[in-house]
């Protein structure tokens, strides 16, 4: 059975296929299959089937149909959700707080609400109860706030950690008087649903942004799931990538455990490949058609931050350090002051670069790429899309090389360094947030369409002298999700005075529930894997596995316990697989090399087990590798690779 791994970005979804057809026909090849689409914003399901027919076609199936008959599992993982708080178009949303917190939500700083009111929520729409307040005055309370124009309802009451009592007796009340089968029922959640932490204002933020994004992900995942289940008879359930790095069903995924799951699962696969191997400080770097990410990898594991920042929204919660650029190959190159410019503009994937022939006329960098042959305009996208080298000389020209009085290629040179400069900056912010001594060593990871473009120039800019590349870097974050299990994560923030006896009663209690819901998903509970973490006031972390009693008795809660977190993983497919790149030892021959411009052009294929050394690309169908000169390029059997700085020059090294 085939498995099916989906990642839709700003600008392109990538998809990977692996695993084999049950029938172990010659007619169904198996796996791996790296497929890229260009997403579609309207409608980000057409983006997601076109990759299920791509693969259907390409592994000779004679329909869609036919091929889901032949999948076991798919996962997806997105920035839906980023996208709406980011774009904010979320709908109009009340909150109901506690009487005197209308103003402040809870929150201590005012900056703490320059993203959050008016952006997520208005201030007339935000309405207060006391803590004794009627059935009859919270009736009124929402009505009032439905008169206004608002459709979806959040309560988070002062105090509602750790007894949400008060907060779910207000969500019965409007379910009574505005239910389901009323045209005027009004969607409602609780603070205390959404975050176990006694910060109040984390809360209320976290519960607002769940609401803000809830509407667009719900009919975008159901959405794909009726078109599978019921136009193609498909029997599975798409599992929805979380921003812990594991998938779960629809019914088990909050709209908030999703925020940058399409990111994320390339920093997880940054993780699992760093612990293989044996690294220590890594810095992963992702650069797409619209973003470009930094993050970091220590010792295996995602550096997490204690407080996370959503788009300017601050919410205490453990969230994997992630830093964010408007920097992609379709962000636009102008010239501002003598200099030049690039983004925050971008032409996404419509009308695109000038050089995708689609109406375009703004200098993009990939138009730069494509001027200084790093780009194949007849390879691109694995030569379903023809790239008009003469409209991209032309974009330059006009938009850059013109105003600055320099040649064609100085301009598009210049345009490659700015992003080369710009991506070494979000390293070093990534850096500085991880807490790492600046002589720290550091091994670069790079991915995503553009990641291994300029990557080099970026490592000399940070001082780093290895870079790591992949033959699946397109779609790494695919591969996260395909390398990925069902994983569910419980927390309870431990607050009262006798810390060891509440960390025991919490743990039973978050065990219980991690194995109704693994059952109710249709899961062995008793096979799964139950990881337990206390978290002390001073950061210091705990970690034991097995039952609840046994981890809290190894794990030794005491008074300086604020955190308990239970992780319950579990195999996504039945047999319990997960895709391996296979290594198929080292090419025949001599590599195929030809030129483009000034650069040596090798093709993948041929380079397994091969050194070769810069300035060179090299072309691997769906991705592009460009090493500048004097760094040495080491292709295992993979595909993978290992770019190592051999002169000492320029940079820091």
């Amino acid at each position: 059975m085939y498995s099916v791994d989906i990642d839709t970005g700003g600008t392109m979804t990538d998809a990977l296929v692996s695993g084999a057809s049950s029938t172990a026909s010659d007619a169904h090849p198996s796996g791996p299959l790296a497929i890229k689409v260009e997403t579609t914003p309207h409608d980000v399901t057409v983006s997601f089937l076109a990759c299920l027919e791509s693969a259907a076609s390409e592994l000779g199936f004679d329909s869609l149909t036919t091929f889901l008959d032949d999948v076991a599992v798919i996962r997806w993982s997105s920035t839906i959700t980023s996208n709406v708080l980011a774009q904010r178009t979320g709908p109009k949303l009340g909150l109901v707080v506690s009487t005197g917190h209308e103003d402040d939500l809870y929150a201590k700083d005012a900056k703490d609400l320059e993203h959050v009111v008016p952006t997520l929520v208005r201030r007339e729409h935000v309405a207060s109860l006391a803590a004794d307040a009627t059935d009859d005055e919270i009736v009124r309370v929402v009505k009032k706030l439905f008169d206004r124009g608002i459709r979806r309802v959040s309560v988070s009451l002062e105090g509602a950690f750790p007894d949400g009592a008060r907060e779910q007796r207000i969500l019965r009340v409007i379910g009574e008087q505005f239910p389901d089968h009323f045209l005027g029922s009004i969607p409602a959640l609780a603070g205390s649903d959404m975050l176990m932490r006694p910060n109040d204002a984390s809360r209320t933020f976290f519960a607002l942004m769940n609401a803000y994004v809830h509407g667009s992900l719900a009919s975008s995942l159901f959405r794909a799931e009726d078109k599978v289940k019921i136009e193609h008879r498909w029997k599975g359930d798409i599992l929805v990538g979380h921003l812990n790095g594991g998938v779960a069903r629809i019914g088990k995924t909050k709209a908030v455990d999703t925020l940058e799951s399409g990111p994320l699962f390339g920093t997880h696969a940054c993780a699992r490949i760093a612990a293989a191997s044996g690294a220590d400080k890594v810095l992963a770097i992702d650069v797409g058609g619209t973003t470009a990410k930094a993050s970091a990898v220590d010792a295996g594991r995602p550096v997490m931050l204690p407080r996370a920042t959503f788009f300017g929204i601050p919410v205490e919660t453990a969230f994997p350090l992630l830093r964010s650029v408007a920097l992609g190959g379709g962000s636009v190159a102008r010239v501002e002051g003598g200099a030049v410019v690039l983004g925050p503009e971008s032409m996404g994937a419509a009308p695109g670069p000038a050089c995708y022939g689609l109406g375009g006329t703004s200098a993009t960098l990939t138009d730069a790429l494509v001027v200084l042959g790093v780009v194949s305009p007849t390879a691109f996208l694995g030569g379903r899309r023809k790239l008009d080298v003469s409209l991209a000389e032309k974009a330059v020209q006009e938009n850059v090389a013109t105003p600055l009085g320099v040649s064609l290629r100085d301009a598009a040179r210049r345009i490659e360094r700015k992003a080369a400069l710009m991506i070494a900056e979000l390293g070093r912010e990534a850096m500085v947030e991880a807490g790492w001594p600046k002589d720290a060593p550091v091994s670069l990871y790079a991915y995503g369409g553009n990641g291994p473009l300029f990557i080099t120039d970026v490592a000399r800019e940070l001082g780093a002298s290895e870079v790591r590349l992949f033959a699946l870097g397109s779609i790494l974050s695919a591969y996260g999700s395909a390398v990925s299990d069902v994983l569910h994560v419980y927390e309870r923030a431990l607050v009262g005075s006798d810390r060891a006896r509440e960390a025991a009663s919490a743990a039973a209690s978050l065990e219980e529930q991690a194995r109704r819901d693994l059952r109710g998903e249709g899961f062995d509970a008793d096979r799964a894997t139950y990881a337990w973490e206390i978290v002390g006031a001073d950061g210091a972390r705990a970690s034991a596995t097995g039952s609840a009693e046994e981890a809290v008795r190894r794990l030794g809660a005491g008074a300086s316990s604020v955190l308990l977190r239970l992780s319950a993983s579990t195999p996504a497919l039945p047999e319990g697989g997960q895709f391996e790149l296979p290594d198929r030892g080292a090419s025949p021959g001599e590599p195929a090399r030809s030129t483009r411009g000034d650069r040596a052009v090798y093709e993948h294929a041929s380079l397994r087990g091969k050194t070769v050394t810069g300035p060179c690309v090299v072309d691997g169908g769906t991705f592009t590798w460009n090493i500048a000169s004097g760094w040495s390029l080491a292709v295992d059997g993979r595909g993978d690779a290992i770019a190592k700085l051999s002169e000492q020059r320029g940079g820091r090294p």
